[in-house]
């Protein structure tokens, strides 16, 4: 009979850290915007108005539903590894081919993968700054280093990115935001064209377009604009944002068939789950439904930045479905007192320590009125 071994001392003092891989002990946790139940709970409230986490703020067609339920009734199978029915349907709207399309699970599963592929111990990649903490925990988990670069004028300064990639010969990897988050600017074709012209040509560019849909400014660059263009350019969109399905995870890359092999062959054989395949699908078919979200934030966003800035406050124009705003000056609160101020009235922000900048906030565009309703409460704090 086996004598049971056990470890010897306090279990609770185990080491796992030690264990870990490098730099894991160290990360900090991805800190999500407050739930609604979480706030409606602590304050003991009905209504809260969720503008943290730029999510859509209309109900879903009642149709989704449905085909939510019949994708239920063979959830006892796998479900395609590849998307094959959503990746044709992607491929026609963007107007680009299937094998340059592959699904993940967010956009944020999409980001992962691209570090893993790319990314060695030594290796290191430039991040602008303040940005979309994602790409700071890819790159430090692979063991690369962080090259942070401060933004100029609220924009990614690329003249910036290029001295940093000339000097440091280890640079594998540019992450790009367009529009960028948290500030809500873009890239436009011509200045990323010559950005890539004058970058080495042995590193590799992420554009992660996660807001595209709500760009109205016909010079911003598109990923699959540059799949003839410049093989080192790799997309990024997700059915999160306009598209409603933040709660369903569902993103994918536009890159080179090159690409779309190596990620075929790291990312989990099904990553996409039928249910959240059923919704895309739904989605893309029912596209009034995008295009209303897409009309509210690009109404809504012109009010509230025209609002926000006639009270005083600093805003940089926004092409994302949210806004990156700066209290005026000689207030006495910063972003972080604004959030905890209007948590109990029954409003959710992002506080600017998200981005390592505590004296912004973030805000998500909601409905005219939610965001009077906003305004109102924003006030009466201010006052």
């Amino acid at each position: 009979m086996f004598k049971e071994k056990s470890i010897q001392g306090d279990i609770s003092s185990f080491d796992f850290a030690g264990l870990a891989r490098e730099n894991v002990a160290d990360m900090l946790p991805y800190i999500p915007g407050k739930p609604i139940l979480e706030v409606q709970e602590e304050y003991g409230l009905g209504k809260v108005i969720k503008l943290s986490s730029n999510e859509c703020p209309f109900d879903l067609p009642p149709g989704l539903g449905r085909a939510l339920a019949r994708a239920a009734v063979g959830s006892n199978r796998y479900p395609d590894a590849l998307c094959r029915r959503l990746r044709a349907k992607v491929a026609k709207k963007l107007r680009v081919g299937e094998e340059n399309l592959i699904f993940s699970n967010g956009a944020e599963e999409g980001i992962r993968l691209i570090a893993q592929i790319f990314l060695n111990h030594g290796d290191a990649a430039v991040i602008p700054a303040p940005i979309f903490d994602a790409y700071s925990v890819a790159t430090r988990l692979m063991g690369a280093t962080q090259i942070y670069l401060p933004l100029k004028d609220y924009r990614i300064d690329l003249e910036s990115i290029l001295l940093a990639c000339e000097q440091n010969a280890n640079v594998k990897l540019v992450w790009l935001c367009s529009p960028s988050n948290p500030t809500g600017d873009i890239l436009k074709t011509q200045e990323l064209d010559n950005f890539l012209v004058r970058l080495p040509q042995n590193i590799m560019v992420v554009l992660d377009e996660a807001y595209a849909e709500f760009v109205t400014d016909t010079a911003a660059a598109r990923t699959e604009d540059y799949l003839g263009r410049d093989p080192r350019v790799i997309g990024l969109r997700t059915f999160s944002k306009a598209y409603g399905l933040a709660g369903l995870r569902v993103g994918y890359m536009v890159a080179q068939p090159g690409v779309i092999e190596l990620v075929n062959n790291v990312k989990l054989p099904f990553n996409v789950n039928s249910s959240a395949l059923a919704a895309a699908e739904y989605m893309l078919d029912e596209h009034k439904f995008a295009q209303k979200h897409v009309a509210l934030v690009v109404t809504e966003r012109q009010f509230m930045r025209a609002e926000l800035c006639k009270r005083g406050m600093e805003v940089p124009e926004s092409q994302g479905s949210f806004l990156f705003v700066k209290l005026p000056v000689g207030v006495k609160k910063n972003g972080v007192d604004i959030f905890k101020t209007l948590l109990p009235k029954g409003f959710i922000v992002r506080p600017g320590t998200a981005f390592g900048v505590p004296q912004y906030f973030r805000m998500s565009l909601g409905s005219r009125e939610d965001n009077l309703g906003f305004l109102h409460e924003l006030d009466s704090v201010l006052a």
